[in-house]
């Protein structure tokens, strides 16, 4: 009902500007944006193409890979002025989970809808040739103008978007609003007190202090049994994985680190062969065998991983050393301020500090940008019109409002020509992080934040930005030599085929040894030349070599 409303509402405005005589591309843009002038009246994007308002809104199905916790699409009331806008009637399908494990028998039958929002990767396109349309030949001034303000603008999303072939097959996301990096090692300065230490900054000081907190009732309820020295969630490419100690031994890890590859003095590299790894592992062994890593990390999922942040009933800390986002999307709103960031830490085990160029993770344009966020069906019968439909995600405030939720829906306010403020949650039950991921597409939506846009944040952004000031100068040294952007390595058809097929091998042999080295199942010593042998004979010379490739033709053409 809200989108057959918003839809009259918006056509009778259309109708209404042209008995006046409105002919101005500044009229015609205010008439098409009224039944949503409390969101887009300030917006300085132009409105894609305009259609008449007689005509009947052009119907599409479209499907969402979303957050477990995202709401349904069609109670999102900045979506429905969106297809108003737009002139289209979305039939929506969410995907909340395993949609991994079914797109490949979908895609192979041809089952897809009009749209497809965060459901793709660039190896869709190949694999399922002839399934998605190429936007190029369609993108134009009138009927997408804020996707190619954009791709002006911000020519990395450009470059982001486009195969080698010179294909557009979807849409990528810019929000140049996140900080550099995913990730911040904290410490709980609670439990340092309690056992009289400082906060850390070598792989040897961090042993002593994980040491003190098990042995010392380091959060003091008298029990010396429940304390959790160290705590982590994933291994290889997770954002929250002690992996992201490897800065510690001069290894420049960005992204997430997919598929363990990084780049030194423009060479690429796959640590999970170094021999900085290699050292990495003795230690994180070493940690595991004096019962000072959470055994269950192993196994744990992310949701079991946030709540044992989150302390017991009694309101004790659990957890003295751990990664994570933000300290009250991690902590929650009691113990938060009981945790502070630890610095990026040198390694000296069996050398001196200093002996590797310490480096902590750069994230920055894995965080601001994103690739795939929307895509075409061949299929559909008016890709015009469901273009049209993508462009408005792409409109100024609309693009805050993919990623914080929409100003009908009490989640943002305009408060002048180029800036907004992020309002409390509507539920004052749920912080702001866990808000926004419940009331929009979140950082899963398509979206272009302009630089010059002003975000009043809220307090958990304010909070994430402020700890990781501590991780800035690191950050800095990173030059475009040694910082492996792979969202923007683009390979031929055959390269692709070879290092999916290659990769899986590669990824099943490091990804089921780490942890028999880790829980002493494993000598790392009497094992790591045969382990890296069976590596390489899986194929990753063959995978460097294509990935080298095209990181050169990369740091030509940047």
């Amino acid at each position: 009902m809200k989108k057959k409303l918003l839809s009259t509402l918006l056509a009778t405005a259309m109708l209404a500007s042209a008995l006046t005589g409105c002919g101005s591309e500044e009229a015609a843009s205010t008439g098409s944006s009224a039944s949503s002038s409390s969101s887009s009246s300030t917006s300085t994007s132009k409105d894609s193409g305009a259609t008449s308002a007689s005509e009947e809104p052009v119907k599409l199905t479209a499907l969402f890979c979303a957050h477990p916790l995202t709401q349904d699409v069609a109670d999102m009331e900045w979506v429905a002025e969106m297809e108003a806008e737009a002139n289209v009637d979305i039939e929506w399908e969410i995907i909340r989970a395993d949609w991994d494990t079914v797109k490949s028998t979908r895609f192979a039958s041809g089952d897809v809808p009009d749209l497809l929002f965060s459901a793709t990767a660039d190896s869709d396109y190949t694999t399922y040739n002839g399934l998605f349309s190429d936007m190029a030949p369609l993108l134009s001034e009138e009927l997408t103008p804020n996707i190619l303000t954009m791709f002006e603008e911000e020519p990395g999303t450009k470059a982001l978007a486009t195969t080698m072939e010179g294909k557009i097959f979807a849409t990528p996301k810019f929000q140049g609003c996140w900080p550099e990096t995913n990730t911040v090692m904290f410490i709980n300065q609670e439990w340092l007190k309690n056992v009289g230490m400082e906060i850390p900054t070598t792989f040897s000081e961090l042993k002593d202090v994980l040491i003190a907190f098990r042995d010392q009732d380091a959060n003091g309820n008298g029990d010396p049994s429940d304390e959790v020295p160290f705590d982590y969630n994933g291994f290889h490419g997770g954002a929250y994985s002690p992996l992201n100690l490897l800065g510690g031994l001069g290894i420049q890890l960005t992204d997430w680190a997919w598929d363990a590859y990084f780049a030194e003095d423009s060479q690429i590299k796959c640590y999970a062969v170094d021999e900085r790894y290699k050292l990495f592992m003795e230690y994180i062994t070493d940690l595991y065998s004096e019962g000072l890593i959470n055994p269950n990390a192993l196994t744990n999922d992310y949701s079991t991983f946030q709540s044992l942040s989150r302390g017991n009933e009694a309101g004790d800390a659990l957890v003295g050393v751990v990664f994570g986002w933000e300290e009250t999307d991690k902590f929650g709103p009691t113990l938060h301020t009981q945790y502070v960031p630890v610095p990026a830490l040198d390694y000296d085990i069996d050398c001196e500090a200093g002996t590797y160029d310490t480096r902590w993770r750069n994230d920055y344009t894995g965080l601001n940008m994103s690739a795939n966020r929307v895509c075409i069906s061949a299929k559909c019968e008016n890709p015009e019109a469901a273009l049209r439909f993508i462009d408005r995600f792409y409109d100024q405030t609309h693009s805050v409002e993919s990623l914080f939720g929409g100003v009908t829906d009490g989640c943002i306010s305009v408060t002048g020509d180029n800036s907004y403020k992020v309002l409390d949650p509507l539920d004052p039950n749920t912080d702001p992080g866990t808000w926004k991921w419940t009331s929009t597409f979140a950082d899963n939506g398509p979206m272009y934040i302009r630089r010059s846009s002003t975000i009043e944040m809220a307090q958990d952004m304010t909070y994430a930005l402020q700890e990781r000031e501590i991780y800035k100068d690191v950050i800095a040294k990173a030059t475009k030599e040694d910082t492996y952007p792979q969202m923007f390595m683009k390979y031929s058809e055959e390269d692709q085929n070879t290092m999916a097929m290659a990769q899986a091998n590669i990824n099943n042999i490091i990804n089921n040894q780490w942890s028999l080295w880790m829980t002493g199942e494993q000598d790392i010593d009497s094992t790591w030349d045969s382990y890296v042998q069976s590596v390489y004979d899986a194929g990753l010379q063959q995978v460097l070599d294509i990935r080298q490739a095209a990181f050169d033709t990369y740091l030509q053409n940047n």
